[in-house]
């Protein structure tokens, strides 16, 4: 069911830009509807958007304390709202994790964070007017150059961080905001990257 869930969205990226409010307080308050307020960030329409796709195959919630059983679920942010990964699908006794990130023309935002081997990236855009998306391996999915750089600037943020600061009440924290462009993803590009994310999946 992942592939078909895969496949599906491949097909029409738009289904990703529906706005769905009431899973939008799903997720936002980890299928508590109870409680008054949410954990973090609000979830975004993309993530509230993919959420209900899965259900539509028969992928059910289950908190991030609970251990699925046989069958079809998915967890929602992991690690809290500012995990590197949106969510997990199981599917028996396969666990895939996915990243969702979206943009409203050809970039979009990283924010301290880039493309993890064995995490599987969901990236809505545009490209004139038209809505695209990308969907690959993060170990197949960026050019080495850019990996290289990416690498190298993060390790000089970390002796930043480390270092001593003359200040009293004043926390300085060194972040990244890199803008990406989407412009890499040509029609081969995410043809080559979807059908080898597919054989991954078999």
């Amino acid at each position: 069911m992942i592939t078909t869930l895969l496949k599906t969205l491949r097909d029409d990226p738009s289904l990703l830009r529906r706005t769905h409010p009431s899973m939008v307080r799903f997720l936002h308050r980890q299928g508590d509807l109870s409680l008054a307020d949410g954990f973090g960030n609000a979830p975004t329409v993309q993530e509230a958007s993919f959420a209900i796709e899965a259900e539509k195959l028969g992928f059910k919630f289950i908190k991030n304390t609970e251990t699925p059983e046989d069958g079809l679920f998915y967890k929602y942010q992991l690690n809290g709202s500012q995990s590197k990964i949106d969510f997990v699908l199981y599917e028996g006794s396969k666990s895939v994790r996915f990243d969702l990130k979206s943009g409203k023309s050809e970039t979009f935002y990283w924010n301290d964070g880039w493309f993890e081997e064995g995490v599987i990236y969901v990236i809505s855009y545009k490209s004139k007017k038209a809505e695209k998306i990308y969907i690959g391996l993060g170990q197949e999915s960026y050019e080495e150059c850019d990996n290289a750089a990416w690498n190298c600037i993060r390790e000089t943020i970390k002796k930043m961080n480390k270092e001593t600061k003359n200040t009293k009440f004043l926390k300085i924290y060194n972040r990244l905001a890199n803008q990406y462009s989407c412009k890499q993803f040509t029609s081969e590009f995410s043809e080559e990257r979807f059908n080898s994310l597919l054989r991954t999946l078999e």
